[in-house]
């Protein structure tokens, strides 16, 4: 399981982020801050830490650097801000507020694809298909699938939710994110390709319901 660290003084910030981390399969740490006189424990380094820099960024980043050398940082920035970022201010990615819970989890979700985190197993199963959680691998008869960070997500979404159908938008906005303004037939593209990559299977994991949407038609085991 992937850990995520938030570091914010702002109740209402993190009463938004812990729920939602925790929800999607994280463990979720939280701690007051940031601040430049901080000292945190090198052995409680996240693979993600999440820290809110409405302030003055390189001071505020610096400790945690040195603590977590190997963490990846997302900063949350105020909108103002995003303009006068200094590129050397050591984060791997960043986001404005307000924030969109969709876009963030992405951001998240895409780091770790990145940077190929993980190495204890965390994984689902529907099928002859079986999804690495932890290393973003998918198999299907034990054979690899290269998919896109994209594909993954989206697969990773359907499975995750068997058997409940999602229209279009619905899976646009949970998959790209609200501020997505690419139209619903991006999701026809990427579930055609997703069917191509797995057509040697004997299973039909993606059904379309006419008229509605998609689901993922496979009971997990």
């Amino acid at each position: 399981m992937f850990r995520v660290t938030i570091v914010t003084g702002d109740d209402a910030l993190g009463d938004q982020l812990e729920p939602l981390l925790a929800a999607d399969g994280f463990e979720v740490v939280r701690l007051p801050g940031p601040n430049a006189e901080a000292e945190p424990d090198p052995a409680a380094a996240p693979d993600v830490l999440a820290l809110d820099l409405r302030g003055a960024v390189p001071a505020l980043v610096t400790p945690y650097q040195d603590a977590w050398p190997d963490s990846d940082v997302i900063g949350i920035l105020a909108a103002a801000q995003v303009s006068q970022l200094d590129p050397a201010a050591g984060l791997d990615d960043f986001i404005a507020l307000p924030l969109q819970p969709a876009e963030f989890l992405a951001r998240v979700h895409q780091i770790l694809w990145r940077h190929g985190r993980g190495a204890s197993r965390n994984t689902i199963a529907a099928g002859d298909l079986v999804l690495d959680l932890s290393n973003y691998q998918v198999f299907e008869s034990g054979r690899p699938i290269t998919l896109t960070y994209k594909e993954y997500e989206l697969l990773r979404f359907l499975m995750t939710h068997a058997g409940t159908v999602f229209n279009r938008e619905t899976v646009l906005n949970r998959v790209w994110g609200y501020n997505y303004y690419g139209g619903s037939r991006t999701v026809d593209v990427h579930i055609r390709r997703l069917r191509s990559k797995l057509d040697g299977s004997r299973f039909d994991y993606i059904e379309t319901v006419r008229n509605v949407g998609y689901r993922f038609a496979q009971s997990l085991r």
